[in-house]
């Protein structure tokens, strides 16, 4: 079905009429029909209405995955308010801040999480699993709801994981939401039967866009899964198989390297990851045990609703390491430190445009302004276009280390690092130096019951790099910092190395 000029709610509420009794949402044993879907949506609708959420406020979500989180998140731009999914991971001084950053009064939470607003004044905080505090699916509920949103009305908001400064709360509109659903459509295909397991928290874009309004734009269904566990995993898709399949490239390695992964990857026919390139043997074992599985890599940003760029299946064995071409509706440049772009094989900051950028950042003009350029979304990313015209991500434009005037990617002293047989693996960053501006510290984490020699890798490196780009400092961990995708954190390991230099 065509919902050019319509949004999610839209295709939800036809899906009800044209297949009611096709499962839109399973949660564990409970299984909810397109038909049952709508209607449970609407009477929290009323709920919401009832408690005098108006067009547009702000309502904060915040939970593990269920059927119930995903009602409240539906019900909430069902009638027009933004949809604010919350990390369940935050401390209590971070939900503080957030919540006056949003300006908002209504929290929905599940059991395990009401606690993390018990130190905030003027909210009213409704448990979605009813077991504890005030239950939102006993409150009464209206007899009036409005119109449905239109496509130009913001939908949610969905702030950016980064590790410093002041959350950024990304604004993305109804129009977004379906657009996004559109390029997941198209790759998934002619497919009878769309599914996907949700392994992802329901916060992140992944789950809450790329696979949740995805099924419902498609009538497909989506199968939660409360929180990542790799044999659950497993169980949930000997249960009920699944079409659909994405996650970071580490989690698919726990789940293809697991007894029973015949159950994910037998029955799909596409899976997708991001956040990093598969190493080329994990791809090289997915064909060769699942040769009728389509792999695509994915480049995205919060800012952007969720997808930039996608690199075919034909490309993944022979290109891994690129993030292909820009995905359908998405136009891209790649530009210089004056905005203008580079030539082919030239690093320069990677720039988007396309129906699912975002709006602003919410209440944050100063940081939009620096972030959109007219209708170009700056990523901070830097790319460089190779062979075939393939985009590859080369670093950030933050991380570009300056030693004496010679800049620098800490990718290109990684890739290098990468080809040491006892590094699993690397982060390089710059840190002060008085008179060079910076210099370079490389932290590694070795394999398992391997030992690295510090001195034999630095003469390694010297037969790899430009003298000027060998890292005068080695850090060698087996618990450096990580991002939620299993990377090492650049920005926390640094902050640890500088903070521990300076005797704190």
């Amino acid at each position: 079905m065509a919902y050019r000029n319509r949004t999610i709610l839209h295709a939800l509420l036809d899906w009800g009429q044209r297949t009611p009794d096709a499962v839109a949402v399973t949660d564990g044993d409970t299984e909810i029909s397109y038909a049952s879907l709508a209607s449970v949506v609407e009477a929290a609708s009323r709920r919401l209405v009832s408690l005098g959420v108006q067009r547009q406020d702000r309502v904060v979500l915040v939970g593990n995955n269920s059927w119930q989180w995903v009602v409240c998140y539906l019900a909430t731009m069902r009638i027009g308010a933004i949809s604010v999914p919350m990390n369940n991971r935050l401390a209590p001084a971070q939900v503080g801040e957030l919540l006056e950053i949003l300006g908002t009064r209504i929290v929905l939470a599940d059991d395990l999480h009401l606690g993390m607003f018990k130190e905030c004044a003027g909210v009213d905080l409704f448990s979605i699993t009813g077991s504890a505090g005030r239950s939102f699916f006993s409150l009464e509920t209206a007899t009036e709801l409005p119109a449905l949103p239109e496509t130009s009305e913001d939908a949610l908001i969905s702030f950016t994981s980064g590790t410093t400064g002041v959350p950024k709360g990304a604004v993305i509109t109804h129009k977004a939401l379906r657009q996004n659903a559109e390029v997941f459509a198209d790759l998934i295909g002619d497919d009878p039967s769309p599914s996907t397991l949700i392994v992802a928290p329901l916060f992140h874009n992944t789950g809450f866009v790329d696979q949740l309004c995805t099924m419902l734009f498609l009538g497909g269904r989506s199968d939660l899964l409360p929180r990542y566990r790799t044999q659950g995993a497993i169980e949930a898709c000997k249960r009920r198989p699944v079409s659909f399949v994405t996650a970071v490239p580490s989690v698919l390695r726990m789940m293809m390297t697991a007894e029973g992964a015949e159950a994910i990857y037998g029955p799909a026919r596409l899976v997708l990851f991001g956040g990093s390139p598969m190493p080329a043997p994990w791809s090289l074992e997915m064909h060769q045990r699942w040769p009728n599985l389509r792999l695509v890599h994915g480049y995205g940003l919060t800012e952007f609703t969720s997808c930039c760029t996608l690199l075919p299946p034909e490309f993944i064995l022979s290109h891994g390491d690129s993030i292909g071409y820009p995905a359908k509706g998405v136009e891209l440049r790649l530009v210089d430190e004056n905005g203008q772009d580079v030539p082919d094989g030239v690093p320069g900051e990677i720039w988007v445009r396309g129906e699912t950028r975002m709006r602003e950042y919410w209440r944050r003009p100063d940081v939009t302004a620096e972030k959109i350029q007219g209708d170009w979304l700056r990523t901070g990313d830097l790319g460089e276009r190779r062979e075939l015209g393939l985009l590859y991500h080369v670093g950030r434009r933050d991380d570009v280390i300056n030693r004496g005037g010679e800049k620098i990617l800490p990718s290109f002293i990684e890739a290098a690092m990468a080809k040491i047989p006892e590094v699993a693996q690397a982060v390089v960053f710059g840190i002060p130096h008085p008179v060079l501006q910076n210099s370079i510290v490389a932290a590694l984490e070795p394999r398992p019951e391997t030992k690295v020699n510090v001195p034999a890798l630095l003469d390694f490196l010297r037969t790899q790099l430009p003298g000027y780009a060998v890292p005068e400092t080695i850090i060698v961990g087996n618990d450096l910092p990580r991002t939620a995708s299993g990377k090492l954190d650049r920005r926390a390991v640094r902050a640890a190395y500088l903070s521990s230099a300076q005797g704190h």
